[in-house]
């Protein structure tokens, strides 16, 4: 069985100083997703299930689980056995997932959809917020002011490839616009100085602010610059394809793909194991630096009781 998967950058730091999400592991991180919160919008209910931590390649943690959006479908009509077009009026409750798999020392994640119809990137990315921030506000309440949790920064932002972005851009005439949005990196490398407009000392001045490149000639300059950042910044390109048409194209369009082949009839526990054996597949899920390690290694103990046994 072949599913499609996206690599991004789990990226989330606390308050005004920054502070890493390991920081935070056991007090929000943990406790959020498996708090049972679900968003609810435009009548689907999104939810984590099945949340777990386990071992991967090289003795790291990995944080697992299914993301869920529970909907209802309606069939208003169908073809029947002679083939004519029938009115109908039934609905069916539906759960359509996609499973996640998060290396908890670089914060670099896999996401597979399950089906067609699963919840999107975009889906999770928003939830995540809104999970993490009621999660947050309900322990923050009748607690003094120096004992509240800080509020969480959350940037889940998809990692372009070099291949994904050629075959979305092929068609394309002319970039209209590029954004790059900035956020606090939770020990990243800070690459800002690659666009030649901004330093690092700058950058932290502006914290989450953004930069706008109107018309820029090269559309290869661009993605060089967008696969440099590796999901360090949040790009959106807007463009005018060959076609003449407008689209804009945001990190999860934009996110390397890849195929991945799993075995027929899997139970969700096997999945995930094998999911976490393809992250020691894919290089960019395995790039790390000190600061990744440091912060790490500080945070283990805040990781180990919540391992599945």
């Amino acid at each position: 069985m072949k599913k499609y998967a996206q690599v991004a950058n789990f990226n989330i730091v606390f308050g005004e100083d920054e502070k890493p999400m390991l920081d935070y592991f056991d007090t929000v991180i943990y406790p959020a997703f498996t708090s049972d919160i679900k968003k609810v919008s435009d009548g689907n209910e999104y939810l984590f299930k099945n949340v777990e931590i386990s071992e991967g390649v090289g003795n790291k943690y990995i944080l697992t689980g299914q993301f869920v959006k529970k909907t209802i479908l309606e069939i208003k009509s169908d073809i029947n056995e002679e083939g004519e077009l029938v009115e109908k009026d039934e609905k069916y409750s539906a759960a359509p997932y996609s499973s996640f798999a998060i290396n908890l020392m670089n914060h670099r994640m896999i996401y597979v959809p399950n089906q067609k119809g699963s919840p999107t990137l975009a889906n999770f990315r928003s939830s995540v917020k809104y999970v993490i921030s009621n999660y947050i506000k309900e322990k923050n309440k009748d607690v003094d002011e120096k004992n509240k949790i800080a509020y969480a920064l959350v940037n889940i932002v998809g990692i372009p490839s070099a291949k994904t972005m050629d075959d979305l851009l092929k068609n394309v005439d002319k970039i209209n616009k590029l954004t790059l949005r900035f956020y606090p990196l939770n020990g990243d490398l800070d690459f800002s100085e690659v666009f030649g407009v901004i330093t690092r000392d700058m950058r932290e001045e502006v914290g989450n602010g953004e930069i706008v490149f109107k018309s820029p000639k090269s559309i290869n300059g661009v993605k060089t610059v967008i696969e440099k950042a590796a999901g360090t910044i949040d790009p959106i390109l807007q463009v005018t394809t060959k076609g003449k048409s407008k689209a804009t194209l945001k990190d999860y369009e934009l996110s390397e793909k890849y195929e991945l082949e799993f075995n027929d009839n899997s139970d969700l526990e096997d999945e995930s194991s094998q999911i976490i054996n393809k992250m020691s597949t894919i290089d960019t899920l395995n790039f790390s630096n000190d600061s990744h390690q440091e912060i790490y290694e500080r945070n283990k103990v805040k990781i180990i009781p919540f391992v599945k046994k």
